[in-house]
């Protein structure tokens, strides 16, 4: 019997060696890296600023228009973070330091547009921008913005000043780039601050714009006719076909472009900073629609600011009774129950929402500088 077994054993080893090789070699298989095709790099582009755009800003902005939470297109973007705000020298940034983080992977103090403080006490110097990386490379620029084309935001992609409030060094540096032919589209309010600017150096603005192969002109409408419109205005425009004439300006390059449009969304005037937040979801849903697979989209805020919903009855329209509450005697936007204003920027998060090849990235806590980083992955850019 002893014999029978061994036999019997010795006739299953080849049988279970090969099990175990079959496993082994199966084991090995799956530990080999499986190939996969490299992701997408985006062609175009596109950053929406809400300036101020705070998530409890957003939050009564969607409630006050539809009645519902979560109901603005920004809440459906597949990927969501939350990004930092503050500033290199404070917990509370300013527009120029927000921007400016977001467009050049470095904080820096408030009031100081994409440049960074030297070493030692030496002056401030510049830092590169995403806008300026795409004019080195070939590819279109735009700017949109309903706020003076020289204010801090806009101001972030394309110059490099001390202090956001020289207006006459960033429209001089509006026209004589680092990188490229500077900015191709421009879109924003300022027109008579450009006219005083420019007379300072005994000429016109549409003389200095047109020397540096603008259209120059206050109705949108423009850019639809020029590869290189300057659009400055002191009134308000209306937002989609602003930048539905400049996406179709701009994609006529092969090589792709970039695209920042600002929406200010301050509530100092609560109806109209969240009136801004509609008008610039619906930017962002239509943009979505037109813009194409190729293209990166992401939003985010530069600060967040003081405004709180502290009541509203379910089944009633918000805006409703905002406006009633607002219309009792000794009612102020500080103290109204049902929407509030403390008038100032606040330093909590701010979301970012991204969609498109690259918008993966966009996850979790991040600083703001983060955002530069993600954008110059996206399309394979490295920093210089």
């Amino acid at each position: 019997m002893t014999k029978t077994r061994s036999n019997l054993t010795r006739r299953r080893l080849p049988l279970a060696g090969c099990v175990v090789a079959a496993v082994f070699a199966a084991a090995t298989a799956s530990a080999k890296p499986a190939r996969t095709a490299a992701a997408p790099r985006p062609r175009n582009v596109i950053v929406f600023l809400g300036d101020a755009g705070g998530l409890p800003t957003l939050s009564a902005g969607g409630i006050m228009a539809h009645d519902r939470p979560q109901s603005l297109f920004i809440h459906s973007m597949p990927h969501v973070g939350l990004s930092d705000t503050s500033s290199l020298n404070r917990w509370v940034s300013d527009s120029a330091a927000g921007m400016t983080a977001i467009m050049t992977g470095y904080k820096t103090d408030n009031g100081v547009v994409s440049m960074i403080p030297g070493a030692a006490g030496a002056a401030p110097r510049p830092v590169k921008t995403f806008m300026e990386y795409a004019e080195q490379r070939g590819l279109s620029t735009g700017v949109v913005t309903n706020m003076p084309i020289w204010d801090a935001t806009p101001a972030a992609c394309y110059a490099h000043v001390p202090s956001r409030k020289d207006k006459d060094a960033i429209f001089a540096q509006m026209l004589a780039p680092r990188f490229g032919d500077g900015v191709d589209i421009l879109i924003g309010k300022g027109r008579k601050d450009a006219a005083v600017s420019f007379a300072k150096r005994q000429t016109t603005a549409e003389q200095a714009f047109a020397a540096a192969g603008y259209r120059y002109g206050d109705d949108p409408a423009l850019v639809r006719q020029a590869p290189r419109a300057a659009v400055l205005r002191d009134t308000d425009f209306a937002p989609l076909p602003a930048v539905e004439a400049t996406i179709g300006q701009l994609a006529r390059n092969p090589r792709g472009y970039v695209l920042m449009v600002e929406w200010d969304m301050h509530t100092d005037d609560p109806q109209a900073g969240l009136r801004h937040v509609v008008e610039m979801d619906d930017m962002i849903r239509r943009v979505t629609a037109i813009a194409g697979k190729d293209t990166l989209i992401l939003f985010t805020a530069d600060h967040s600011f003081g405004l709180r919903m502290g009541g509203g009855d379910r089944g009633q329209p918000l805006a409703q009774q905002f406006a009633a509450a607002g219309a009792k005697p000794g009612t102020t936007i500080a103290n109204n129950p049902i929407i509030s204003i403390e008038d100032g920027h606040t330093g909590e998060e701010v979301i970012a929402s991204a969609s498109g090849p690259g918008a993966e990235q966009v996850h979790g806590f991040f600083a703001n500088t983060r955002i530069f980083d993600m954008l110059m992955k996206a399309v394979g850019w490295a920093r210089d």
